[in-house]
């Protein structure tokens, strides 16, 4: 095994949309000099980034009907981060711009969307209060000439490949001590003086590390005594398609009480001929889709806690019923019937779905004795941050970033670059 002499002032692991965006705040705006990023992939953003793994949203926080106020100019802030890197010269393979609304059927919803829009106006000024004759100009699949329907609407939605964003946070240009190790997995972590990282490709040392691998991110804080009342509650989330029948992303109005998407129908940005609608989620007991020997990693991660959690979780009724109604969804030939009614409630002519292959992600929901935990989910330890899943999701990357490169640099004795990072995403 390969020893590697450097020792770094940092090491990242995992080179999804969270790693690679503090990779590159940290080249740009600081003076953290020596830096390594190791990555289980040969390519960045491969496991809850790719493009087939989530709905490609960028969150603002308007149609989001389940973000107050507060958390909603919180999102609105992180999303304009992203919106202004994606939009710079060069970079338009990274996003797609389409309509969103979200949709409210029956005169509790339409209630609910008026105050949404009353309360929301002065800080989404863009944001339209629509009637059905007005959804039929935008959604004519949507309207069907129900007049029992409201939406919100804002023609500036965004669709990103947070894959290929990931990637492109790479790509800075560096003068720094960089050592970049793709296909490496990080079998230990040790902390003496300094962090030990032993790996399929080497060992190496570190004054600071930040995890920012997803659900296996609790896995390595755990290794070095974090986060013990934590398990990881994998949610599997699963996708259908139809031909194109939407020009733009519909959402339907959230459940306060669960943290998962209510299901939805958005373009898919690698194929502009379908309508993908979703995600129905079902509890696996893997961290990584797909990834079987995951199913270890989970129980290592969770143990006798994370079965207790699961079930403390389910004795919730909101959350049971949840959980059982997309148990059915899997059902062969049911499953897609039942979920139709559902997805009926968007467009109502709606009649031939297919369940997407080899597409979905899984979600690693933090859980404790005390429930289901909302918002993001981050540990701190001593020179150590361990990113698990950063609240909305790749929308929050670059917000996360500075909110770490600001804690490493206190971590390093470091500068950041305050001015020059607001000069680019302010």
């Amino acid at each position: 095994m390969k020893q590697h002499d450097a020792q770094y002032d940092i090491a990242i692991i995992g080179a999804g949309v969270t790693g690679s965006a503090l990779y590159y705040v940290l080249n740009k705006y600081t003076d953290v000099n020596r830096i390594a990023v190791i990555e289980k992939y040969s390519l960045a953003g491969q496991v809850n980034s790719k493009s087939t793994a989530n709905s490609h949203t960028l969150h603002f926080g308007d149609i989001e009907t389940n973000y107050s106020i507060e958390k909603a100019e919180k999102v609105k802030h992180a999303a304009h981060m992203v919106e202004r890197y994606v939009r710079q010269a060069g970079r338009h393979e990274l996003h797609e711009r389409y309509s969103k609304m979200v949709l409210g059927v029956g005169e509790q919803q339409i209630r609910q969307l008026k105050q949404r829009h009353e309360n929301m106006k002065q800080l989404f000024p863009e944001l339209e209060y629509m009637h059905w004759k007005d959804i039929a100009t935008i959604e004519p699949a949507v309207a069907d000439d129900r007049e029992d329907i409201a939406a919100l609407y804002s023609p500036n939605g965004y669709a990103i490949d947070f894959g290929r964003l990931s990637e492109s946070f790479l790509e800075v240009a560096t003068t720094k001590d960089i050592l970049r190790l793709f296909g490496t997995h990080v079998k230990k972590i040790k902390k003496k003086e300094k962090y030990t990282i032993t790996t399929t490709n080497g060992t190496l040392e570190a004054r600071t590390i930040v995890a920012a691998a997803g659900a296996h991110s609790l896995l390595f804080a755990k290794q070095l005594g974090y986060g013990k009342e934590f398990s990881i509650l994998p949610v599997a989330g699963n996708f259908f398609v139809s031909k194109k029948i939407l020009n733009g992303k519909v959402y339907t109005i959230q459940n306060d009480k669960l943290p998962f998407a209510a299901i939805h129908g958005d373009p898919d940005i690698n194929d502009p001929k379908i309508t993908r609608f979703g995600p129905t989620a079902i509890m696996l007991p893997m961290l990584e889709r797909g990834l079987y020997k995951s199913v270890w990693h989970f129980f290592k991660t969770s143990g006798v806690s994370g079965l207790t959690n699961m079930l403390a979780v389910l004795h919730d009724d909101t959350v049971l019923e949840y959980a059982m109604h997309n148990i059915l969804y899997e059902i062969p030939y049911f499953g897609k019937e039942l979920f139709l009614l559902e997805a009926k409630k968007i467009v109502p002519s709606l009649h031939d779905l297919k369940r997407a292959k080899g597409v979905g992600g899984i979600r690693p929901q933090l859980v404790s004795h005390r429930g289901l935990h909302m918002g993001d989910a981050k540990i701190i330890g001593e020179s150590a941050i361990f990113d698990i899943t950063p609240s909305p999701g790749a929308t929050n990357c670059l917000q996360n970033a500075e909110e770490d490169a600001k804690r490493v640099c206190s971590f390093l004795g470091k500068r950041f670059d305050e001015t020059g990072f607001k000069e680019e995403f302010y």
